[in-house]
């Protein structure tokens, strides 16, 4: 019997403006199996977030992330960190 590899949804963990840090899935829920599972504090889909690794993805800086997606500047600053991180893997 062959078992299929085990799936990763690509995640980031940030704190956003409730101040509760925890992983961000970056997929959409429609593209990724385990995006649409339901969010907890472990682990939560936020379609901001999701927005923002998209614009980061096409170059688009930190700072006009936070004001673009109403993110707070270290969770833009961290999630473009993270889509480099994620392209170079």
């Amino acid at each position: 019997m062959r078992t299929l590899p085990r799936h990763h949804c690509p995640s980031v963990r940030l704190a956003l403006h409730d101040g509760v840090t925890r992983e961000y899935r970056l997929d959409d829920p429609g593209a990724c199996p385990r995006s649409g599972s339901a969010n907890s504090t472990a682990s939560a889909y936020e379609p901001r977030v999701h927005l923002a690794y998209l614009l980061a993805r096409q170059g688009h800086d930190p700072l006009w992330l936070a004001e673009f997606a109403d993110l707070p500047l270290a969770a833009a600053e961290r999630l473009s960190l993270a889509t480099a991180d994620l392209s170079a893997s």
